[in-house]
């Protein structure tokens, strides 16, 4: 369906690349979700809970309670492959605002980017399978102990969104977030370096429905569900 508003939202294309480490999953597991990940990257589990994994077609209990022991986090999950969410790209962006001090300047940024001004993808796929890490994590005060999570490595996106033009983000600011947020990084343990990234590419785009954009796309490949083609 036509929309008026072409006006309103200025249209971009993203193009971001992981580095090296990758990206780390930050979902807290439940017993759907280790199911669904046993099931689909079997790869990743130990030789006794692949021979116990599955019942009459359903994972068993033993081996979702063998990965619920040993996996502290990993990435959200659909028939679709591994994704991230359109709002945590929200909220990258807000604290290279914050960083930046755009925040204090302009009173308004804040919300803009977190309520509506900025929209993305509701989900993002990032087109590989994960693998599991194990890193000796050091607190302040206390021994260090292992963590075990998700890592999706050799991840690169094509993100499209829209920027609502409204005078708290013109285009320079924009760029310039974007700049700062590759530091800030996406995922989890971020504080180990992981999700941190390099932008390759920011251009603007002609209209697309902004509709598009909720629909969440059913391409890994392309994590995006916005069509290549403009309206006319």
């Amino acid at each position: 369906m036509e929309t008026t508003d072409d006006l309103l939202y200025r249209r971009y294309r993203v193009d971001i690349q992981f580095h090296a480490l990758g990206i780390a999953g930050g979902t807290a597991l439940d017993k759907g979700l280790v199911a669904s990940h046993i099931a689909r990257f079997s790869a990743e589990v130990s030789n006794v809970m692949k021979l116990s994994r599955k019942q009459d077609g359903e994972v068993t209990e033993e081996a979702m309670q063998k990965y619920m022991t040993s996996v502290s986090s990993v990435f959200p999950l659909d028939d679709n492959g591994v994704y991230i969410r359109g709002m945590q790209i929200q909220a990258m962006l807000k604290d290279a605002g914050q960083l930046t001090k755009d925040t204090l300047k302009k009173k308004g940024l804040g919300r803009t980017i977190r309520d509506g001004g900025v929209v993305f993808p509701s989900k993002i796929y990032l087109g590989v399978e994960p693998t599991i890490i194990e890193r000796p994590v050091k607190p302040d005060n206390g021994s260090a102990t292992i963590k075990i999570f998700q890592v999706a490595e050799g991840v690169k996106l094509s993100i499209p969104c829209a920027v609502l033009d409204n005078g708290d983000l013109d285009d320079a600011l924009w760029k310039r977030l974007w700049t700062v947020a590759q530091n800030v990084g996406l995922g989890a343990n971020r504080h180990l370096d992981y999700g941190k990234f390099k932008v390759t590419d920011i251009r603007q785009e002609d209209n697309w429905d902004i509709i598009d954009l909720w629909s969440n796309g059913a391409t890994p490949e392309s994590t995006s569900p916005v069509p290549e083609h403009s309206h006319s």
